[in-house]
């Protein structure tokens, strides 16, 4: 699959993504305008808590000499299209308000007369409809919160540098193609967020020295400017931009602790790069052109989640053994022919090295003995160690694609094992083993050379998806029947002639799959009858041969 149709297909996703972070943050600012209600009920407007209109709000206030003591004033979420002259002729009294909420409306314009609340903290005009802003928005010299996501602005006023006292500016879900110089200005500002833009570029960073979040994500960034006087940014994220390189100065950013740069095109990964970030907690690269991994990754004492798949890698630097606190791997989709530097991390939960040039998975496996969920299909590993056994915690194996034709007998120690994935392998037999991983929930053993299922499947009693599709079956255990959690069977293209009546007593099948097979024991009308008349059948054989009545 292309760069290019992989980086589409991910971009699908992003309404999904944006729909559910509108949820989240109107439930956010639902909070946040109850709050503001509570906490002066006499002089705080809504227009879901208040009984009376704004504009009554406003004459009782003016009448009993309290315009000065309203600081919240919250019309979200009311289909405002447009603020009124008397609104905006209010603007000019309220400037004690500290809280003005406009989010969730059809609001296309910000009037002039904003600029007149100059004791505004929090401004929220999310969710609207706003192309542009005016420049007397550069007049509130003490807001510290402008919320501008889910708009249509194509740019913002140079004015925006006079907001002094600005701490987080959000800006992600709009039409920018550019950020005035003046943003540098905003020396206060602790998060700027701008994702999901169409910028070709930043400004200087260099004076917003307080930035502790910045999150250009989704733009058409080529580069970043320097980012070395960030010293206190722990968040950088410029996923899925055009980055040809790790943004230069990043070694100074020594409170780092995610950098976050999926989806670009850098080729480098250098020493100077990793030497300051010793507080980094996670770092993705993932489908990115890297061809190597610096030795210096090991001085990342406290990288927690490490993503480098889909490059180009080849080997792993033998320091990759001291990233000790790595609970999560992701190496998919490389060109990997061996994984020993990474059995050393002791306290790594989740590997991923699927589709990969691995031949064998090494017996010092052993070691990662927190791992749960293992992924290491579409390979070309012959067996696996029986070492494996040894895995305690595992509760995800999947193996599928692999050139595998058996299985060590000590997958049956694996007794937390719910999941285990043996599609399109070389597989004969399974061990009777299998038997004793009574927690296993879904096997699927499909695409492989099955010529019989061991007996002891029927042990599994918790089994709740079985596939054996495209195997050599000649048929079924009658023990199968005792599997009584399973909701899905399919055994479609075998060779199965007859079928257990056992199948009978499985109350819970929801799916059942035998197409593609002789069943010749079977009369023609039964089997054409489909799965429910199979079903009946077997169930009527069932009665006669015990005596019972099912």
């Amino acid at each position: 699959m292309s760069e290019a149709v992989e980086k589409l297909q991910a971009k699908k996703g992003f309404t999904q993504k944006a729909k559910k972070e509108q949820y989240n943050e109107r439930k956010m600012n639902n909070r946040i305008g109850k709050a503001s209600v509570n906490t002066k009920p006499p002089t705080a407007f809504s227009q879901k808590a208040n009984k009376e209109s704004l504009d009554q709000f406003i004459r009782r206030v003016l009448s009993n000499k309290q315009i000065d003591e309203v600081e919240t004033l919250d019309l979200s979420r009311h289909k405002i299209n447009e603020l009124s002259d008397k609104v905006k002729f209010y603007m000019r009294m309220l400037r004690k308000v500290r809280t003005l909420n406009l989010y969730a409306n059809k609001l296309r314009v910000v009037p002039l007369e904003i600029g007149e609340m100059i004791s505004l903290r929090f401004l929220g005009l999310n969710e609207n409809c706003v192309s542009e802003l005016p420049p007397t928005i550069g007049k509130l010299g003490q807001l510290e919160v402008l919320d501008l996501r889910y708009n249509r602005l194509t740019s913002l006023p140079e004015e925006i540098g006079n907001l002094k006292s600005l701490k987080k500016l959000f800006l992600r879900w709009n039409k920018l193609k550019s950020l005035p110089s003046s943003l540098g200005n905003l020396e206060q500002l602790t998060l700027l967020s701008v994702r999901n833009n169409k910028l070709t570029e930043l400004p200087a960073l260099n004076s917003l020295v307080n930035l502790l979040e910045l999150d250009v994500q989704n733009n058409c960034l080529k580069s970043i400017p320097s980012v070395s006087a960030l010293t206190k940014l722990e968040i950088l994220d410029a996923q899925y931009n055009e980055l040809a390189s790790i943004p230069d100065g990043i070694e100074c950013c020594k409170s780092l602790k995610r950098l976050l740069l999926r989806y670009n095109k850098i080729s480098e990964l250098s020493e100077t790069h990793l030497g300051g970030l010793g507080q980094l907690e996670e770092l993705d690269l993932e489908s990115n052109r890297l061809d190597s991994v610096p030795s210096k990754i090991g001085s990342l004492g406290k990288l927690k989640k490490l993503y480098l798949s889909r490059n180009a890698l080849k080997s792993l630097p033998e320091e990759f053994g001291s990233l000790l606190s790595v609970e999560q791997l992701y190496m998919e989709q490389n060109a990997l022919t061996s994984i020993d530097s990474i059995c050393p991390l002791s306290k790594l939960e989740v590997l991923n090295v699927s589709s990969n040039l691995l031949k064998e998975i090494p017996d010092n496996i052993v070691k990662l003995v927190a791992l749960q969920d293992l992924f290491a299909g579409s390979n070309q590993i012959a067996e696996l160690p029986a070492s494996i056994g040894d895995l305690s915690d595992l509760m995800h194996l999947d193996v599928n694609d692999n050139l595998l034709e058996e299985l060590p007998q000590q997958i049956g120690q694996l007794r937390h094992l719910r999941i285990l994935n043996l599609e399109g392998n070389q597989i004969i037999e399974l061990p009777d083993e299998i038997g004793e991983v009574t927690t296993l929930q879904t096997l699927t053993l499909g695409f492989n050379n099955l010529m019989r299922l061991t007996p002891q499947i029927g042990l599994l009693s918790g089994l709740k998806e079985l596939n054996l599709d495209e195997n050599r079956l000649e048929g079924l255990p009658s023990e199968i029947g005792l599997c009584s959690s399973l909701e899905v069977l399919s055994f479609n293209e075998n060779d199965i002639n007859d079928l257990p009546n056992e199948l009978y007593q499985l109350d819970q099948l929801r799916l059942f799959g035998m197409d593609e097979n002789p069943l010749s024991a079977l009369p023609a009308k039964v089997t054409d009858g489909g799965s429910q008349a199979v079903f009946n059948y077997l169930g009527e054989r069932l009665k006669k041969s015990s005596g019972a009545e099912y």
